[in-house]
């Protein structure tokens, strides 16, 4: 059954990345086709443009031409000459942009033929004009010979236009498609991993179920034993392996006679004097018999007890050998009247009060991991989904400016790699725990490794401004490994020091090569220690176990699912290597330390670990009056993507990333409604409401990815009117603003 739910799990956690997989190529192939129909429209409208530019230019021409008939002047000449000398050269832009088209290619040729006529013609009047000739002039121009050349020019760019007018319709309903493909697949994706979680959650829930019953069965169990154990009135009594007694029951004690204070250590013949019931004469002791055949004997029939006193009491049962784990007999019991059986089920039930004891103990620590868990696998996939959300709502809402579209899909691009990240890593852990995690091994240079997992680690570094000494001084740095999997084992390190280093702090990163005693082979040791916030001395046994980074706050203010060192310590152990932590307690930096057995063959370095790692035209109606919110976010993309959304519908946005920033701004900025985020990088957004809202009424929306109803109720408390959980639906969340802003009521929450 255990294994069922399992393979289940499995199953949906697969299935989950194969959907998500599946999104990622959909996604990939219409944002081609997007960039593709992009590109044909820019082309078509070049060409319109040239095309009005050529009428244009004709149009200042005959303006000039006329200007000098009627005045003479030759200051009017001069429009008219800059006209007709820029004509060959947009010509010849216009033809080189539809050199590709033959239909186009002759319609330009037609429109070029006409041009060259109405620039002949033009010339034609101007030249009799300065002949003095202006009659004829007159004449030529009231012809309408002119006006008809003209009009021809006009019909044939018309149609050059009209057919790159049906090249843009074309194209604006292949991207249309292709973006709606993108938006089903990541609402078809993102409702059936939720699906597949809930299915994962209900299995667990019913693991538990099934833990319970079986908890229930041994408390059941137990109370049968005590029953028993009560119902026995045996006598027992057990001596070491020389025949000395070591233990003697009160049933015994009460049946021989003597107390167990005055025969510990003593001879079994001193209590246990047994004789022939029927001849008077001493029976054989079963102690030295069960010592010398190692089994299990009964006593003879009619045989006596005589007691301390005298008095002969007729027993009949048995005795044993006890052993040990390696079968060596260590003492014998005797029972009389079956005490045994109240002993051993006295010790049977003292194991199973501590079984229970340590189970009730794993089961409630289970549980607990579990909700933490489930919480943070929910948050953390909420959050590169929130983005996502709040711009394909926001698409779906309104026409999307064309410069938008690239940023957008990139920001999408970035966040579902993420989200596949994420059931990476997921799945990696599994396969650790379930040892089915497959290495390609070679030769390989751990300073290599080491150097370039420290360049993809360098724009967070320079973020930072963290200093990064490197001493790597090991003589023998090659070893036999997966070069994938271990260079992912040195940029986990590297990311956690610089996750976990304050702004300012300091990495170092040295290598060296020692003897490990245990197999007398050269090892290297690469170490990576931290001027960073520490690992607690409570925490440091489990620091390495999946999903774990602490108490909460850490969680909180540094995000993650505290599965990057659990996957470094099953690479390294699949190795034969050791990874440790140190750290002397909070802020006093943690030292990350790797063992591997050095190697002394050529290198051939292996490959590095890749790191990885549109709307329907729907006017959104502006808001009634325009306010002015303060946006408190510590994640960059949901803050530029929400302040972005908010400001084109007509809102005054700004914005924070931590509560320290936003206090500040708050005392010099009025505002009339905050949304703030739960969890920030230095505190709660439940403390920063109550201190705003301090001497003020202010509205606030609550933006979060912890959707329990613990933390709505929180939120509520703290001040919030309405609590949005990420991601989110941009017409959800406008019309929240709205529902908080007009009313004195709070929103219904989520």
């Amino acid at each position: 059954m255990r294994l069922g739910r399992r393979m289940m799990l499995i199953a949906a956690f697969t299935l989950a990345f194969a959907i998500l997989s599946l999104n990622i190529i959909v996604t990939f192939a219409s944002l081609r086709t997007i960039i593709t129909a992009g590109r044909q429209s820019s082309h078509s409208r070049a060409i319109m443009n040239e095309a009005s530019n050529i009428i244009a230019a004709m149009r200042d021409a005959e303006s000039g031409q006329r200007g000098y008939l009627l005045t003479g002047s030759d200051s009017y000449l001069e429009p008219y000459h800059k006209a007709l000398d820029a004509l060959p050269l947009q010509l010849d832009r216009l033809q080189t942009l539809t050199a590709n088209n033959s239909d186009q290619r002759r319609r330009v040729n037609a429109f070029s033929r006409s041009i060259d006529q109405k620039r002949v013609e033009l010339e034609e009047v101007v030249a009799l004009v300065r002949a003095g000739n202006e009659g004829a002039a007159v004449q030529s121009m009231r012809s309408g010979r002119g006006k008809r050349l003209m009009e021809r020019a006009l019909q044939e760019a018309s149609a050059v236009q009209q057919q790159e007018r049906r090249v843009l319709v074309r194209n604006m309903r292949v991207a249309k498609r292709a973006m709606q493909r993108t938006i089903l697949a990541a609402v078809i994706a993102t409702f059936l991993t939720l699906g597949l979680l809930g299915l994962a959650l209900n299995l667990r829930r019913r693991e538990l179920a099934e833990r319970e019953r079986r908890a229930k069965v041994v408390r059941e169990s137990e109370a049968r034993l005590v029953t028993t154990f009560l119902s026995i009135g045996d006598a027992v009594i057990s001596t070491d392996e020389t025949g000395c007694i070591q233990l003697m029951n009160p049933v015994a004690e009460a049946l021989t006679g003597y107390p167990l204070r005055d025969t510990i250590g003593r001879p079994i013949q001193m209590v246990l004097q047994l004789v022939n019931e029927m001849t008077g004469h001493p029976s054989e002791n079963p102690v030295a018999r069960v010592i010398r055949d190692g089994v299990v004997i009964g006593l003879a029939n009619h045989t006596l007890l005589v007691t301390r006193d005298g008095t002969r009491i007729p027993i009949d049962d048995s005795a044993a050998p006890i052993r040990d784990a390696t079968g060596r007999i260590i003492g014998v019991i005797i029972v009389f009247r079956d005490i045994t059986a109240r002993r051993r089920d006295e010790i049977e039930r003292e194991r199973l009060l501590t079984a229970e004891r340590v189970a009730l103990a794993e089961a409630e620590k289970a549980n607990r991991a579990k909700d933490q868990f489930l919480a943070v696998l929910s948050h953390e996939l909420r959050t590169p989904l929130n983005p996502i959300m709040l711009a394909v709502t926001s698409m779906l809402s309104r026409p999307v400016p064309p410069e938008e579209i690239g940023p957008t899909l990139e920001m999408i691009r970035q966040n579902v790699a993420l989200e596949a990240r994420l059931i990476d890593d997921l799945l990696d852990v599994m396969r650790i725990a379930r040892g089915k995690m497959s290495l390609h091994t070679t030769i390989v240079d751990c300073h290599s490794l080491i150097r370039h997992a420290l360049q993809i680690c360098q724009s967070d570094i320079q973020g930072k401004e963290l200093g990064v000494t490197v001493n790597l001084s090991a003589l023998d740095h090659r070893v036999n490994a997966d070069a994938t999997r271990l260079e992912q084992v040195f940029w986990n390190l590297i990311k956690n020091g610089v996750k976990f280093t304050p702004s300012g702090g300091t990495i170092e990163i040295r290598t060296w090569n020692e003897i490990d005693h245990t197999t007398n082979d050269q090892a290297i040791i690469i170490e990576f220690a931290d001027s960073g916030i520490g690992i607690e001395p409570s925490v440091l046994p489990w620091i390495f176990d999946p999903f774990h980074q602490g108490d909460g706050s850490i969680t909180r203010r540094f995000g993650g699912m505290g599965l990057g060192l659990a996957i470094s310590q099953g690479v390294v152990e699949a190795h034969g290597g050791i990874l440790t932590a140190k750290s002397l307690g909070r802020n006093q930096g943690a030292t990350f330390r790797v063992q591997l057995k050095a190697e002394h063959k050529p290198v051939h370095l292996a490959a590095t670990l890749p790191l990885n790692s549109l709307t329907s035209p729907v006017l959104m109606k502006p808001p009634q009056t325009s306010l002015r919110i303060f946006l408190v976010e510590d994640e960059p993309m949901t803050l530029i993507v929400m302040a972005r959304l908010l400001r084109r519908i007509g809102h005054e946005v700004t914005t924070a990333s931590t509560v320290r920033e936003a206090l500040t701004i708050a005392e010099e900025v009025e505002f009339d409604l905050v949304i703030s985020d739960i969890g920030l990088p230095d505190g709660s957004g439940l403390d920063l409401i109550r201190q705003l809202s301090a001497n003020r009424v202010l509205p606030a929306i609550a933006l979060t990815g912890f959707g329990m109803q613990e933390d709505i109720r929180q939120s509520r408390e703290a001040g919030f009117r309405a609590h949005l959980t990420k991601p989110i639906d941009f017409a959800r969340l406008v019309s929240a603003i709205r529902q908080v802003a007009n009313q004195n009521q709070p929103a219904d929450h989520d």
